[in-house]
């Protein structure tokens, strides 16, 4: 089979689990988050540190601070509990936390080349976690209105200026290793 690399080492798996891509199940009357949830809850359930494990965008069906609590969780899980060889994909660039406090996790972007009126995706995997987003520019190649554009980068970069979610993430981890092995619910909101 193909693999698109210069070379691949792929230990024995017991079980390759994936959760990509979700829509409603109209039939069962489940949103498309709720089917990511399904599908989520039956990789935590089953997996074991002999299966691979290929996740994306986990939390995306729903609203932001949701969602990345999830997927922070799930990605944090995975690499504690479960320890099985796992791809997360991700835009939550908070997620790039967890290789710190983590010692089993790394982080790889997809590199990008930007130009002063374009970017042009390479489809090449780096180390490192990626900083930004290129959602406002997807949606430019796509077509939307300049000033829709325009106003999206305002409210991006207000939303940067006054986010202080990875910085109540990192608090909360580091408070949860000062105390014993019991498990903690952490507060991304505490001050």
């Amino acid at each position: 089979s193909f693999v698109p690399a210069k070379s691949a080492k792929l230990g024995i798996c017991d079980r390759i689990f994936t959760r990509v891509g979700a829509v409603d199940d109209l039939a069962t009357g489940q949103s498309t988050f709720m089917v990511e949830m399904n599908e989520t809850a039956n990789i935590l359930n089953h997996a074991t540190p002999k299966s691979l494990v290929l996740l994306d965008e986990i939390g995306r069906g729903t609203a932001t601070f949701d969602g990345l609590s999830i997927a922070w969780s799930v990605a944090e899980y995975l690499a504690t509990e479960i320890r099985s060889r796992t791809i997360f994909a991700t835009h939550y660039h908070e997620l790039n936390e967890l290789a710190s406090i983590i010692p089993n996790v790394a982080n790889y972007q997809v590199t990008v080349k930007e130009l002063p009126d374009k970017i042009i995706f390479l489809h090449q995997v780096q180390p490192g976690g990626a900083d930004k987003s290129y959602g406002i520019e997807a949606g430019r190649l796509a077509g939307l209105p300049d000033v829709v554009i325009q106003r999206a980068k305002q409210v991006m970069r207000q939303i940067e200026k006054h986010s202080k979610i990875a910085m109540g993430l990192r608090k909360g981890i580091k408070k949860q290793d000062k105390k014993d092995d019991s498990v903690e619910q952490l507060d991304i909101f505490e001050d």
